[in-house]
């Protein structure tokens, strides 16, 4: 199978997130990790399903990293006089370590690039008989 042969639709987003703007940021990442597959030679159908996870946890750590930077990673209590901490924050650094397993399967991270096996082209072997049958130049 070679990479043009990879037909990954993309999923449909906006019947996915409620939110207009998750489902551009979606369609974003899933770009953007297309192109990163596909320039590595890596882009293949059996992908899809960790592609799309990968995504949908981008999605989520976006929201939640951006939860945090408006509020903090601490809340203060309207009750007690302790904060608590924000429940985004625990969203983002588990979306984030999905991440990192995700990228890794899909040999998009740094340390697993070089380890990314390239989709395999159907290049076929030359054998023997080949030179054996070649037509002779005239």
């Amino acid at each position: 199978m070679s990479m043009s042969d990879a037909t990954l639709p993309e999923p449909d987003w906006p019947s996915i997130y409620p939110d207009p703007a998750d489902s551009v940021e979606a369609a974003s990442q899933w770009g953007a990790v297309m192109a990163d597959l596909s320039a590595a030679g890596t882009l293949a159908d059996a992908n899809g399903h960790t592609v799309r996870r990968l995504v949908e946890f981008r999605v989520q750590y976006g929201k939640a990293a951006k939860h945090v930077a408006e509020h903090g990673a601490i809340l203060s209590g309207k009750r007690a006089k302790v904060g608590q901490w924000n429940p985004y924050w625990s969203a983002m650094q588990h979306a984030d370590a999905r991440i990192v397993v995700l990228e890794a399967k899909l040999g998009l991270d740094p340390l697993s690039r070089g380890k990314a096996t390239k989709v395999a082209r159907g290049k076929k072997k030359s054998r023997a008989a080949d030179a054996y049958l070649k037509p002779a130049d005239g």
